[in-house]
């Protein structure tokens, strides 16, 4: 696996997972993303390339496939846990669905 710190304005850091075909980018601003199915020349690439953000935006964010790596739940999606988790402990044993 490849990481490393890049010059950008908008990118902290590019990580490549050769084997997995995977590349992460952690942005300054909106948190870290896990592209699938990036070829390997494609981080080459990236990593020669003096401006990695446009680079990102025009040939990788559009064309693949990705997940959020650091995502925080919603407060509507913490507030469904936290009352999921408010109704298990009120509800008699065995009644659990």
């Amino acid at each position: 696996m490849h990481e490393e710190a890049v010059k950008s304005t908008g990118i902290r850091w590019i990580r490549y997972d050769e084997q997995a075909r995977t590349l992460d980018v952690a942005y300054v601003n909106s948190g870290e993303y896990r592209y699938f199915d990036v070829e390997p020349e494609v981080y080459a690439w990236l990593s020669k390339v003096e401006s990695k953000g446009r680079f990102v935006n025009r040939l990788v964010k559009e064309k693949y496939r990705y997940e959020r790596l650091n995502a925080e739940p919603t407060s509507s999606e913490q507030s469904d846990l936290e009352q999921l988790l408010r109704d298990s402990l009120h509800s008699p044993p065995g009644t659990e669905s």
